[in-house]
């Protein structure tokens, strides 16, 4: 498993990744209160399989990205993490998965950047 440091604006995003850098990219959002690391088993598996899987730790949760201030945690904000994650690595198509409030994140990136995503996966 590889760890990651992204950088997406004014912050860095820690992250684990999987699988080969030109392999199809799978975005993992954790749930709260839980980290990348939730998502280890699925990222081993998936980049076994020929898939670029990465999970990073959102807005809040990475050392790097935690701006004071309700209002910097809008879902607007999460939202451009997720593509500001995805553009660095590459995808400009993506296969995202969410899980809690990660699913509800995913959920917004969905209806705001359908023309991103491959596939939308929620538990």
């Amino acid at each position: 498993m590889e760890q990651l440091e992204v950088p997406g604006g004014e912050m860095t995003f820690s992250a684990r990744a999987a699988g080969p850098g030109d392999g199809r990219l799978v975005l993992f959002l954790h749930g709260f209160p839980q980290s990348s690391f939730s998502w280890r088993h699925q990222l081993a598996a998936l980049g076994g399989a020929g898939y670029r899987a990465v999970a990073f730790d959102q807005r809040g949760y990475a050392p790097g990205a935690r701006p004071e201030g309700t209002e910097h945690y809008r879902l607007p904000h999460l939202v451009a993490d997720v593509i500001a994650v995805a553009d660095w690595l590459g995808g400009h198509r993506f296969d995202l998965v969410g899980h809690d409030w990660g699913g509800a994140v995913a959920w917004q990136t969905a209806g705001r950047y359908p023309d991103r995503l491959r596939s939308l996966t929620v538990a």
